[in-house]
């Protein structure tokens, strides 16, 4: 059976881009992975975070999210003839027609600039082997990368499925948040920030740090939230593994990916964690 990894943004270019390391002794593994990945015998993903969160410099991203704004667009009336709709909607509605309107909420984040040229290297190297991008966990306003083409995201189904997804991304990310992981830890930065702003957004408060200590916890919450959106993700698409090189070492708060909270992680999800040397041991 085919392997399936979620690769981490701290491993991706190892297995997508092995020429950038030429120096590295484990030059020749390096490039097995690349060549799995293409000829399909390893199966690759990344999450969007990667781009959404982590593809923002990390001094600009409180910027960014501050400006965001949510749109509404009304598409025109549908009308549904009473034949066509189905026994249980009749039930409710009568003999009449029934007409439909659709509401889209579109964000839009008029600070964010173009992702920066390594990333662009590093996602296109991906996309050429195969690699499939992971959608985030489902939040109003959340900024959003089309897939135009249908070659960008891995499918997440429809209908019941769908439903199966989203429910499983939010029970995650809502388990992961009770523990103060992801998201929470920048909320709650942002809603300390806001106290002297009852009229403010948490989100546009990050903005208003004092000095550079604020900031880079500020800094470290936003990677932290891309951290656990992806796990999350991970976990609802039924990934066989997460393979990532971070231990958590860079968040002096807890993180997702510290040592204990991967072991709930397993025990709780079965998610399996590998390092890409883990990864590399496998090879034959």
């Amino acid at each position: 059976m085919t392997l399936r990894i979620t690769f981490d943004t701290n491993v991706l270019d190892y297995a997508c881009r092995p020429e950038r390391y030429h120096k590295d002794p484990r030059q020749p593994q390096l490039a097995k992975i690349r060549d799995a990945l293409k000829s399909g015998a390893i199966q690759g993903f990344f999450s969007v975070t990667m781009l959404t969160i982590e593809g923002i410099m990390n001094k600009d991203r409180a910027a960014v999210y501050e400006s965001t704004a949510l749109s509404a667009v009304r598409e025109a009336p549908n009308m549904i003839r009473n034949a066509d709709l189905p026994d249980e909607i009749r039930s409710f509605v009568g003999d009449g027609d029934l007409e439909t309107h659709t509401l889209n909420l579109i964000a839009d984040q008029p600070a964010r600039q173009d992702v920066p040229p390594e990333v662009k290297a590093r996602v296109n190297a991906a996309h050429g082997l195969g690699v499939r991008v992971l959608k985030a966990v489902p939040r109003v306003a959340a900024y959003r990368i089309d897939d135009l083409d249908g070659t960008f995201y891995l499918d997440n189904g429809a209908n019941e499925d769908l439903s199966l997804w989203i429910n499983k991304a939010h029970e995650v990310a809502t388990a992961i948040e009770a523990k103060g992981l992801g998201m929470a830890q920048l909320t709650k930065l942002g809603l300390g920030q806001a106290a002297n702003d009852p009229q403010g957004s948490w989100f546009s408060a990050l903005t208003k740090a004092k000095d550079i200590h604020e900031k880079r916890k500020i800094e470290r919450a936003f990677a932290e939230w891309a951290d656990a959106d992806s796990i999350a993700s991970h976990i609802a698409y039924g990934i066989d593994v997460f393979c990532s090189n971070d231990v958590g070492n860079s968040n002096t708060a807890n993180s997702i990916l510290d040592v204990e909270n991967r072991a709930w992680l397993t025990e709780t999800y079965g998610v399996h964690f590998m390092t890409f040397d883990d990864l590399l041991a496998t090879l034959p």
